[in-house]
């Protein structure tokens, strides 16, 4: 019987090393195909989500627009799963961002299996599957078409050691938000329960150590996938510390867009007791946090000031989250003092929402940069954002001597900031 077993595993075990190796052999075989039929005038960026119209889509495009000036040769490919046309595509581009980019010399590569990098796929180990779905998805992606030089602008790192090493690509990246800082570590750590690390984690030692152990080991993996890239640039100072603790490399910073020219010719007279916010619908977002500020807020006696709550819904996910928020509005007896609107136009937002509001909300905790807080500005809108990350390090500082804004982190200072921004005379209204 010991040598039946032994035999069968010495089989077993013959046999994985040979899948592997045939494995290994078709990798190799690949690579060299796929080597061979690399585009090298081409400039592929991977941006899954190009159609969304958030800060992200403002940076891609951008970035596109100023290497199509600068090389009359040079063709540009967009990886994306969305189905709009070309044409399409493009238009919104110019109207949300008045980027005018040249069709003829831009390529719209659509791909079928973005599904992997969405997290509804991965209820447990969501990190690791969506990493990992980004890894899969890129091979469908240069597949497709194989780059020159592959610029990933959306934070898929376990993509760049796939385009480097199997396909032979120069590799770049943009990172707007790290997939793991060290602040992550540090909550899993101090067992703080929050919208990444759910309280039945948080209030067990076990479970809490396993994440944590979870954590540190998908670190080192990504740390190796991020020195892949050959040039590394970041959003913001926090995004660059994160970075550079974990990749142990050296970025760049290089601040997002803004589209500030045609907001600062808004007067700032003329505002109303109306409040703002700006984002897409994503947990993190903290969109609760401002409820229970407008609720705090009533109870300080003010009770003209209406929130808008505005921003894109790309999904099936975020259309249930808007109805989730609506019906917390409907709970908390907000209706007559909350409104949440989804894909508003640029014009609309413009003429109809920043040049009436008086103050603007932000409620993310660590966001990396904060371009909705710089809009607030430029449009004579008081931001009152979160107190860390990019709006704390970057944005909302001392201008000469004087403040640009207000920063906060609980319901009840939201609540006291917005009192303030309703009772600013005009002169202090021109914070932006």
């Amino acid at each position: 019987m010991a040598a039946a077993a032994a035999a069968a595993a010495a089989a077993m075990l013959s046999f994985v090393v040979a899948v592997l190796m045939m494995m290994i052999v078709l990798m190799i075989a690949m690579a060299i195909l796929m080597r061979s039929r690399r585009k090298r005038n081409v400039i592929g960026f991977f941006h899954p989500y190009c159609n969304d119209g958030g800060g992200g889509e403002r940076v891609l495009w951008c970035a596109i627009q100023a290497l199509l000036r600068e090389d009359s040769k040079r063709l540009i490919a967009v990886y994306t799963g969305d189905r709009a046309s070309k044409e399409e595509i493009l238009a919104k581009a110019k109207e949300r961002f008045g980027f005018e980019l040249h069709g003829e010399r831009v390529q719209i590569v659509y791909i079928s299996c973005r599904v992997l990098l969405e997290a509804r796929m991965y209820p447990v180990l969501t990190l690791l599957g969506q990493s990992v779905g980004g890894a899969l998805l890129s091979i469908e992606c240069l597949v497709r078409l194989n780059p020159g030089v592959f610029v990933d602008t959306m934070g898929g790192a376990f993509t760049y050691p796939v385009a480097r090493f199997l396909f032979g690509c120069r590799v770049g990246c943009y990172v707007h938000y790290p997939t793991i800082s060290c602040d992550m570590l540090s909550l899993v750590s101090r067992r703080e329960a929050s919208y990444n690390n759910r309280r039945v984690i948080s209030n067990s030692a076990l479970l809490s150590s396993l994440k944590l152990l979870y954590y540190k080991m998908f670190a080192l993996v990504y740390g190796f996938c991020g020195r892949c890239a050959e040039v590394t640039m970041c959003n913001s100072t926090w995004t660059k510390g994160h970075v550079q603790s974990i990749w142990k490399v050296l970025p760049d910073i290089v601040y997002p867009p803004c589209n500030t020219d045609k907001l600062q010719g808004i007067a700032f007279g003329g505002r109303e007791d109306l409040v703002i916010s700006l984002g897409q619908f994503r947990p993190e977002k903290n969109h609760l946090l401002q409820l229970k500020s407008i609720q705090h807020l009533l109870k300080l006696g003010v009770r003209d000031v209406h929130l808008a709550i505005i921003g894109s819904c790309r999904n099936a996910e975020d259309e249930r989250r808007v109805r989730d928020l609506r019906q917390h509005v409907s709970d908390l007896e907000l209706s007559d003092h909350v409104s949440v609107l989804t894909n508003v136009p640029w014009p609309e937002l413009k003429d109809r929402w920043l040049r009436r509001a008086k103050a603007g909300l932000h409620t993310m905790w660590n966001e990396h940069f904060g371009i909705n807080i710089v809009e607030f500005m430029a449009s004579g809108v008081i931001p009152i954002a979160h107190d860390t990350g990019g709006p704390k390090a970057d944005i909302v500082i001392p201008y000469q001597g004087s403040p640009t804004g207000f920063l906060a982190s609980t319901e009840e200072e939201y609540a006291e900031h917005m009192r303030k921004a309703s009772t600013l005379p005009l002169l202090l209204q021109s914070l932006a």
